[in-house]
Formats: structure tokens, sequence, C-alpha cells
């Protein structure tokens, strides 16, 4: 009830800034509408750009501004002091404009994105006011310092910013609704899983950003050549909180609310012009009410899709085109990664592995082996250090002693993008599901380093695009049909059961087409039926796939019946190996695990922990 009444007065607010928009137009109709669509399309542009890295990367710039001074200054002192005074050189100073704006974005998006925290944020706010010193002092030769570039050539109009604009949101679009963009909203849901999925996180973060900003440079390109002079001060922190406002307006992880905010706010902005003051109270008490009572935004992460919006309103439309068959064949399958076990071998080998996390030893001299196609577990009681193991072994944690041999192979140093693309794929005790996205895109996630076609191909929705996206879904399908989902797949990940959750995550995994598989409690909050479907499935992933499995469980039904052979952890160290026999009648398991009374001999089976 109380989001309802605040939903409603959000409404009304709204209705109320309307009409005193409309009682102030007559104030302005003087005033060029061509001067408004162009402020129209430049903001449309800086909305959607900061979207990129604000809603689908998930980091916070709050410098954007800085980065549309650069294009903006670039592309003036182009048209204005090199190149010959004709418009038709402004496209080609627009990309300047931009690919200057990138190279800033690039020289401090490396050291900036590969820190955890609010990094991002202070060093672009930081960017954002000493672009507008060094305009004014270190490249006042070429801007005219502070008393502002004068002469610059009007070439923007209408037109060309409607074309640009329509240009720069569907290369977002594009790029959003490709492999690019789910690599980048599985960061921003959760960088851990997407890096243990083949995802390299800290690249993907760096390219999204100077995308972004780069965009943010065009913009400025057309700001500057709309407004025939520049001064530095036009780009202070404000303007970067207004294009910041628009994103959260319309909805963080949406560019369509981002063309809505980006249009409603700026006719908003044009009519108040003369009350500067009133227009920054406005922007600020809209936030407030929007974070209060419409987090997401109005849109949210909801799209626009014209193919949509046919089929609902032509619903003759939505059959299957009379060559889906030869489409459904006409594909390239992700890459599937042939891997040499050298003889007398083991798939993966640990020795004298150990981790300090300061004074406090979590794990200590832990061996252990896996042959070929082994279904192996790892047990103990709770903080014995097992998922600690599973860290190392995936990279998460880099362990301070000892070596890790994948397939004869030092892995130890490695990231974990690098680890899952070398043959280990992994799930995680807590659910580390893509929540945000649909069943089928969490499996395509892990296609990402397997999947070849380029930007540019995103860009252009190139053959190679169309038949390696075609190829994702068909392998993702395949997957999916190991545990009967395949109906599931274009449903959202956070709509599923519990028990559902789990087995995409197992899915995910397997998509990476790994050679050793880790389970991190697979059979967690699900019921006896399930666990023992679950059983099943785990020899047919190990026998279909022809994986090795190495898994952790507390449900000791499971890890009895189905591992052939049991690695014990206790306080970070292996106190016992063996078969299910041998460890079920260990006397150093049944003290620090099953416990002196546990009635071994009849009952181990179904004990939990």
């Amino acid at each position: 009830m109380v989001k309802r009444r605040g939903l409603s007065s959000l409404i009304n607010l709204i209705c109320i800034l309307l009409l005193f928009v409309v009682m102030r137009s007559a104030a302005v109709s003087s005033v060029s509408l061509n001067t408004l669509f162009i402020q129209i399309g430049y903001s449309i542009i800086m909305a959607t750009s900061l979207n990129l890295a604000c809603g689908y990367l998930g980091e916070l710039p709050l410098g954007h501004a800085g980065f549309m001074s650069v294009g903006a200054y670039t592309a003036a002192v182009l048209t204005t002091k090199f190149l010959p005074q004709s418009a038709a050189v402004y496209p080609f100073a627009l990309v300047c404009g931009g690919l200057m704006a990138a190279l800033f974005a690039f020289i401090i998006g490396v050291p900036a994105l590969r820190l955890k925290g609010d990094y991002l944020a202070i060093v672009t706010l930081g960017f954002g006011e000493i672009i507008r010193v060094l305009i004014n002092t270190v490249f006042a030769p070429l801007t005219d310092g502070g008393k502002g570039l004068f002469g610059i050539p009007t070439y923007a109009t209408f037109t060309d910013t409607f074309i640009v604009t329509v240009l720069c949101v569907a290369a977002l679009y594009m790029i959003v609704r490709s492999r690019h963009g789910r690599a980048t909203i599985a960061i921003r849901e959760n960088d851990i899983a997407a890096e243990s999925s083949g995802v390299h996180v800290a690249n993907y973060k760096v390219k999204m950003f100077v995308i972004s900003a780069f965009f943010a440079g065009i913009a400025g390109g057309i700001y500057a050549h709309q407004l025939g002079v520049l001064t530095a001060a036009k780009f202070d922190f404000n303007r970067s909180i207004d294009y910041l406002v628009m994103v959260v307006f319309g909805g963080m992880g949406s560019l369509t609310g981002s063309i809505f905010a980006g249009t409603a706010l700026t006719v908003v902005q044009y009519l108040m012009a003369s009350l500067v003051e009133y227009r920054q109270l406005a922007y600020a008490l809209l936030l407030i009410i929007m974070m209060i009572f419409r987090p997401k935004g109005i849109f949210g992460r909801w799209e626009f899709s014209m193919t949509r919006l046919l089929a609902r309103v032509f619903p003759a439309l939505n059959v299957e085109p009379k060559n889906a068959e030869a489409l459904q064949n006409d594909v390239i399958l992700p890459d599937t990664p042939q891997y040499e076990v050298p003889a007398n071998t083991p798939v993966l080998r640990t020795s004298h592995l150990g981790i300090r996390f300061g004074g406090l030893q979590a794990a200590d001299n832990v061996e252990i082996s896996l042959g070929a196609g082994e279904i192996v577990g790892l047990i103990g009681p709770n903080g014995a250090g097992k998922t600690t193991v599973f860290n190392m072994l995936t990279g998460v944690y880099q362990p301070t002693d000892g070596d890790i041999r994948l397939l004869g192979r030092s892995i130890v140093g490695m990231k974990p993008y690098a680890i899952t693309e070398a043959g280990i794929a992994r799930t995680f005790q807590n659910i580390r599901l893509f929540k945000s996205m649909t069943v089928i895109e969490n499996i395509e996630v892990a296609f990402q380093t397997r999947m070849h076609y380029t930007l540019v191909d995103s860009l252009l929705r190139t053959k190679r695009f169309r038949r390696a996206e075609r190829g994702a879904r068909k392998r993702a399908l395949e997957i999916l049909s190991v545990f009967g989902m395949e109906d599931l797949a274009d449903q959202s990940a956070d709509s599923l059961p519990y028990g559902m959750q789990r087995r995409l995550e197992i899915c995910r995994a397997l998509a990476a087409s790994p050679k050793v598989l880790l389970l991190d409690e697979p059979a967690a909050g699900m019921n006896p039926t399930e666990t023992h479907e679950l059983m099943e499935t785990i020899r047919v992933i190990r026998d279909r796939f022809g994986v090795t499995i190495l898994l952790i469980e507390h449900d000791m039904k499971l890890v009895m019946g189905i591992c052939e052979r049991i690695y014990v952890l206790n306080y970070g160290s292996v106190i016992a190996e063996g078969t299910p026999e041998q460890i079920r009648s260990n006397p150093e398991v049944i003290t620090a695990y099953l416990g002196k009374n546990n009635p071994v001999n009849d009952g181990v089976g179904g004990a939990t922990c």
C-alpha cells in the first residue's frame, strides 16, 4: 500500500511538473525548436552511453561530462583551427572527439577498474575536475584557455543529430544484445561467477568503459557545433549529475528508459532555462522520490522490442519461418576444447597445497589426486576448509604454499577465467546465477571465449554473428536437456525454484566444457527424491561429458552412494583418503567428522552435517 501511494504521489508530481512546463511554454516560444531537438539528441547519447557503464556494467562513473568535454574540445579545435571550413568534415570531427574521449577513458580505466569498491567513482570525479583545469592551462594554446573557444562552426542540425543519435543508440543496443553484452551483465550480476564462467572481467570492464566514453565524446562534438562557443566551466560536476539522474530516472539497465528520460528531462531543462536554481532543486527531489518509491527507475531493465510488439499485435506473424530447419543447421557451434591427458598423469593434482590469511592457516599440506573420469568426494566438518580448497583450485584464492597441476601443467597464479579455459569449472556453495538473465543466457555466458565473432560483427549483425548465436543457443539447449530443463530456456533465472537454480548452475559449469567439474554442495536444499535424481544425473554427466568430478557434500547418502574415492578434511588438512567403505570405518574420520557415538556400521550413509 505504501509503495502504491508513493507511486501515485510520483505520478502526481510529474503531472504538476508537466503542467508547470505547459504554463511556461509561452515564455520560451521564441527560442528555436531546432535547438531543443539537438539538445535532446546529445542528451540521449549521453544518457544511454552512461547507462552502459552504470546500468549494464554496474560501475559508477561520476565524471561522464569530462569525456563529453574532451570530445567537444577535440572536435571543435579540429574544425576551427585545423580542418577546412566545410560541413563535410563534421562527421570526421565527431569520430575524432569520440576516439580522444575513449583514449582518456582507457588511461584512467585500466588502473581504476582493476580495483574493488568505489574507486572508479572517485577517479572519474577527479578526472572531471582535472580535465577542466587542463583545458584552461596546459591545452590553452589550442582551447584558448579560460576565455573560451569562439568561432566554432555551427554544423549541428536537427537532421544530422537525429541520424547520429539513432546510429549511436542502435550501436549500443547491438552491443548489449550480443555475447559482449551478456558478459557485461554477468559482471554486474556477480563478477566472481562471471570470471569463473570464462569472462575476462578486467578486460570487459575497461572495454565497456571505453565504449561508453567514446559515445560521450561524440555527444560532446554535437554540443560544441550546436553552441558555437565552449568554456570548460560548462562541463562541471552538475552536468555529470544531470546525466546520472536521467539514467536513474529511466532505469539503470534500460536503454529505452534512458531515451525516455533523456527526452523528458531535457525538455524540462529547456523550458526551465531561466530557473536554474529551481531546476537543480527539482532534480534533487525527483532523484530522492525515485530512489524511495521506484529505485529501478520508470522502465527498470525493460527494453522495447519491435519484434515482440509485432508478435503481440499481429499474432499471425509469430510463426516459424519456412526455412527454420535450415537455419537450425546453419550454425557455428562454440568450440569444444580437446584436452590431452599425459600418460600416467592425474587429471588434477595438488602438492603441499596451503593458504594463509594473515595469522590463520586456512589450509595446509593438502594432497589431492584425481584420475580421468573419477567421481571423488571432499567431505569434512563445517569450517574444515573445503570451499577454500575449491577457491584455490579455481584461482579465486591464490595459494601461499604448494602447487596445483591440471593435465600436468601448473595453474598456480592463473586468473579464474584462464583456469576455466584450461579445463576447470565449478558451482558455488551459495548459488551465483545471473538472475536478471534468462536460463539460456546464463549458459551462453559460459561460451564467451569459444564464440569468435567480433564487436564489429555484433554492430553489423553479420552472418558470422547470427550463425554463432544460433550455435550457442543450440548447444545450450542440448545441455539443458540433460536436466530436462529445455522448456524453461526463456524464463528468467530468478523465477526458478531453488532446486532448478542448483541444476542451472551445474548446466552453466558444463557449458564451459571442463575436464574437471567441481560441485560445491550440489544437493543443498533438495528433497530426498531430488537428491536421488541428482545422483543419477551426476553419473550421466560423467559418462556423457567425459569429466572428472570432485564434489563437496554434507549428504552422506549421496557421497557414499556415488563417489569412488573420498578425501576427508579437518582443520584445513587431509586426514583420510580412500573408498567409501574405508572412510566409513576410519576411526579418525568417525572421531573428527561423524562423532564417536555415531552408528557407523548401519547408518553412515544417513549421516548429515
